[in-house]
């Protein structure tokens, strides 16, 4: 019994110091059978439990004590990771060296474990089409934000009638992601108010001055963008109803703070919404004949328009 004790204690000390164990390996150590191996794991997995002092983890035979901070940090970098590919907003090598650094704080085993979870998401990551070398700006957009900085910059915008880089003049507030790209909202000169600049289309930041001490409470409102706004912070800001027959879920995730208002007997809702109305036409137009616009009436008949438009485009 005193050498099974000792045997039990021993393995504690050494999973308590960070060691993995190889079942096979305690099993030649101890010169004790398959059985009598797994039953030490198994009183040793119930006092940790009892004690709060981790868990015991077991792979491919080898076993490893899990802290529960450990386990955590664990969870956190795997979502983390997942939701950095889902953005496709990283050229291929920065992706990985940031990947690399997310994993490097956790233990030898875990980043084993994490590489094998990654294999599938890392190997058929699809970045954007014109992927921008994006961390070094970030950083450097950051800073000015901290420092109340102004900009001297250029910047390509996505209009057809602005084709090449024009010269722009603004001090950045916040800096933020969403849908594949970073944004910065910007006190412009050239906007005469707050306006979201996307990051990868500023391309040479030509000065940087001493900028005002901007009160955030008049600053732009991150809030705000992202209840009212869906891809493109555009357009008049009104209360809209339509009726959703897909997953209601799905319009709700789209327009944060939006409500089902009534629920139709053929399974439809009717939903109400706070948005900029450029961006939630373009939502409402993907979603087909899965969403009818009912209020305001000035919005039916742009969606008629639009809607019409499009059809017009198929008639021979």
């Amino acid at each position: 019994m005193m050498q099974s004790n000792y045997r039990v204690a021993e393995l504690i000390v050494q999973f308590m110091s960070g060691a993995t164990l190889q079942l096979a390996d305690i099993q030649k150590k101890y010169d004790i059978s398959v059985r009598t191996s797994q039953r030490d794991l198994s009183y040793i997995r119930k006092a940790l439990k009892e004690y709060d002092a981790g868990d015991l983890i077991e792979q491919q035979g080898a076993y490893h004590l899990a802290h529960d901070s450990a386990q955590l940090d664990y969870e956190m970098v795997l979502a983390t990771s997942n939701i950095l590919l889902g953005t496709r907003a990283l050229a291929p090598d920065k992706l990985n060296v940031t990947l690399d650094y997310l994993c490097s704080g956790l233990s030898l085993t875990m980043q084993a474990a994490l590489r094998k979870q990654l294999t599938i998401p890392r190997g058929s990551y699809v970045p954007l089409s014109k992927p921008k070398q994006l961390l070094r700006r970030l950083h450097e957009v950051a800073l000015c934000i901290a420092n109340n900085q102004r900009l001297t910059f250029t910047y390509l915008s996505s209009q057809p009638t602005e084709p090449e880089p024009l010269l722009h003049h603004a001090q950045p507030v916040a800096l933020f992601f969403e849908v594949h790209y970073f944004y910065v909202a910007m006190l412009s000169q050239e906007r005469a108010g707050y306006w979201l600049y996307r990051l990868d289309r500023i391309v040479d930041i030509q000065a940087k001055t001493a900028g005002e001490k901007l009160d955030y409470a008049e600053c732009f409102s991150l809030q705000d963008h992202r209840h009212h706004t869906y891809l493109v912070d555009d357009g008049e800001l009104m209360q809209i109803h339509f009726i959703y027959r897909f997953y209601p879920q799905t319009a709700l995730d789209a327009f944060p703070g939006s409500r089902v208002i009534q629920k139709n007997t053929d399974g439809s809702v009717i939903i109400e919404a706070y948005v900029k109305i450029g961006g939630a036409i373009r939502w409402l137009l993907s979603q087909g004949s899965g969403v009818k616009v009912i209020s305001p009436v000035s919005l039916v008949k742009q969606m008629r328009k639009e809607l019409a438009a499009a059809r017009d485009q198929y008639t021979e």
